[in-house]
């Protein structure tokens, strides 16, 4: 019996896709994991700067090694960067941006050697605590229904409970200045006590 699918037989689909995945591994430089990832999509862009981010580089040394990171590993890094978004938050000098007349929201900045300047929002938001972190945990995808700076929002998978990869697309601004982004987002949700850690 035939069949109506138009996709190739998965043995196809699977040596075509260890060639791809050889030809990736053998790659020594940016601009060869750029080159061949715009030859493999016609959304290379988007493709090269998200492959990029699975692939783990070592920015102190000059040779660029492309290897896939394991589930642990990326669980690490959400560990590390929750943390280390967590010391940000609470650091001492925050220098005064924009305070708003009516309810009171505060933005203010700092500058950090490892991130650059970094902005904080601090302000009512009228909902239970609770319930906005369900809303961000899980309704990812429906940031766009009420952010404007957020023009798409997938997952693109759960990696592990709290742990996942996302992609998002920012809108620009400025008019016409700052022209929309898209970024692949290592996400850690979960409860912190007061180190900074999950609870």
């Amino acid at each position: 019996m035939a069949s109506s699918s138009a996709l190739p037989p998965s043995d196809v689909i699977d040596v075509e896709m260890e060639h791809h995945i050889s030809e990736l591994e053998s790659i020594k430089t940016e601009e060869e994991l750029d080159k061949k990832l715009n030859a493999m999509s016609k959304f290379g862009f988007s493709i090269a700067n998200w492959m990029k981010v699975l692939f783990n580089r070592d920015v102190e040394k000059k040779e660029f090694k492309a290897e896939w990171l394991t589930i642990d590993e990326y669980k690490a890094k959400a560990d590390e960067a929750m943390h280390d978004a967590w010391r940000v938050l609470n650091l001492q000098n925050w220098r005064l941006e924009k305070k708003g007349s009516v309810r009171g929201d505060v933005v203010e900045s700092i500058h950090t050697d490892h991130h650059g300047k970094v902005y904080r929002f601090t302000g009512l938001v009228d909902c239970p605590p609770q319930f906005l972190f369900e809303e961000f945990k899980n309704n990812l995808t429906r940031l766009p229904e009420w952010n404007p700076t957020i023009l798409k929002s997938e997952i693109i998978k759960e990696i592990a409970d709290g742990v996942d990869l996302s992609y998002q697309v920012t809108a620009g601004g400025g008019r016409g200045i700052i022209a929309p982004r898209d970024f692949i987002i290592l996400r850690r949700t979960a409860a912190l006590g007061r180190d900074g850690r999950p609870a």
